[in-house]
């Protein structure tokens, strides 16, 4: 049947999407609106104290939302000297600017072709040829075994979703999904980049389109970054803990953005961030990851796409990956596999960052290096998933690479792990799950490239 291939190179990305039917869906906002003047994230020693609106008040600021769970505010203020004065008083240990950060960095420009493709794949009848990701981690086995993530809640803290989108509608969970996005108040994917994150965790098992590792699992869309990609810090503080507070087991954050240990402006441009500011800022993800963490919810993070060693660039911080106990994930993947389906599935991509930081390994897409070495059919190394409908509601999937497709990988085994084990599935039990079961790849033992190994989904679930 005729199809239509769209070539974009965005974000850091390349992407082919494939039209393959409706117009958006989303729910109500839970973002807030009106704060008078720039905003600023006030850090507790430990839970906000008796009398902090008061306090903030007759600093000459307006409290915006109170996170006593984890002894921030969010609070606005015009008069920045009186805003960091709070800093240093009683329990009040910093003030830092809510910064707006990229955390989708990268952009390109779009090239539309022609494509026709026949049905591939005995399952899922249109696409399911086209994913070799899950032939590299053995999600086959683990579904053969009877798993599939039935019961297991995963946040997509993203861009949004097409939760009408057919591979994606029956796993969403419209109910509990949010945006916190002022001006983006529905859950609308308006990137493309959320919507194929979802549907690697979680694409129905519905004989049609693609499948995710977690066929069965629930989706909760949190939408934090706006559709160019960019997005304040409370956004993704306030998108973690309602995360956790509506019920997700595992949180999946295919983002990042990159922070100078020596200050910088953020994106807009307009605000400095000092040296002390960065390392505050820092502490306070960290206080939030490990705050949900510690009370039972997994939290996995795209290692970054810059091919930064981690071990030996000690300028650059990479949130959220660096942050507290997320599960830093790095990229492997194919070079020729259009040509050889027997080639080497593992290969470390050309983009992924490396070294110390890296927990795990996951199917993110590859390709040649250098540009004279690619081949015709380079797109089939790409993870392959679903992207957001046409304006007039056609279906459409596409081939993107990164770590943010890897993360997503690791995400559904740890949904078919917590279906495996049940109640007593702590994050901590996952992970050490995930590591001891990962294919050990790369060096013996732990190294730069695929840490503890390339994650394997029927080894996690035996």
């Amino acid at each position: 049947m005729k199809q239509v291939l769209l070539w974009v190179v965005a974000l850091g990305i390349v992407l082919i999407a494939i039209s393959g039917c409706g117009g958006p869906y989303g729910t109500d906002s839970s973002a807030e609106t009106g704060a008078s003047g720039p905003t600023y994230l006030v850090v507790a020693s430990g839970g906000l104290p008796v009398g902090f609106a008061d306090r903030v008040a007759a600093a000459g600021g307006q409290v915006v939302r109170e996170l006593g769970e984890v002894g921030i505010g969010l609070v606005a203020f015009h008069d920045e000297d009186a805003a960091r004065g709070l800093a240093g008083t009683g329990d009040l240990t910093s003030v830092v600017p809510n910064v707006t950060l990229d955390w989708l960095p990268g952009d390109g420009a779009p090239l539309v072709v022609d494509f026709s493709s026949e049905s591939l794949g005995d399952d899922e009848t249109l696409f399911a040829g086209y994913q070799w990701s899950m032939l590299a981690i053995d999600a086959p086995g683990a579904w053969e075994a009877g798993f599939t993530g039935a019961g297991v809640k995963v946040a997509i803290l993203d861009s949004g979703i097409d939760a009408d989108h057919p591979d994606l509608a029956p796993n969403v969970n419209l109910a509990d999904s949010r945006s916190f996005v002022p001006h983006e108040p529905w859950i609308d994917d308006n990137s493309g980049h959320g919507t194929h994150v979802a549907g690697i965790v979680a694409a129905a098992d519905n004989s049609y389109g693609t499948i995710g590792v977690a066929p069965g699992a629930e989706i909760i869309a949190v939408k934090v970054l706006t559709g160019a990609g960019t997005g304040e810090l409370a956004w993704i503080i306030r998108g973690i803990l309602y995360a956790h507070e509506a019920g997700a087991h595992i949180i999946n954050m295919s983002f990042g953005a990159n922070l100078q240990r020596r200050g910088m402006v953020d994106a807009t441009g307009e605000r400095v961030i000092t040296a002390s500011e960065v390392a505050e800022i820092v502490n306070a993800l960290t206080r939030v990851i490990n705050y949900v963490e510690s009370n039972g919810t997994l939290v996995i993070a795209s290692a970054g796409n810059e091919s930064a060693d981690t071990t030996g660039d000690k300028g650059v911080l990479r949130l959220p990956a660096d942050a507290g106990n997320t599960i830093s994930v790095s990229a492997t993947g194919p070079i020729g596999w259009g040509e050889d389906p027997d080639t080497d599935l593992d290969q470390p991509a050309f983009y992924t960052n490396y070294g110390i930081a890296i927990d795990l390994a996951a199917p993110g897409g590859n390709r040649a290096p250098d540009p004279g070495d690619v081949s015709p059919s380079w797109y089939y190394d790409l993870v392959f998933s679903t992207y957001p409908r046409t304006a007039q509601g056609t279906p459409r999937w596409a081939w993107m690479y990164g770590t943010s497709q890897a993360a997503p990988h690791v995400a559904g085994i740890a949904a078919l792990i917590m279906e495996a084990r049940g109640p007593g599935a702590t994050p901590a039990v996952i992970e050490g799950i995930l590591r001891r079961t990962a294919d050990d790849l790369g060096k013996p033992g732990r190294d730069e490239w695929y840490g503890h190994g390339r994650v394997n989904a029927a080894a996690a679930v035996r």
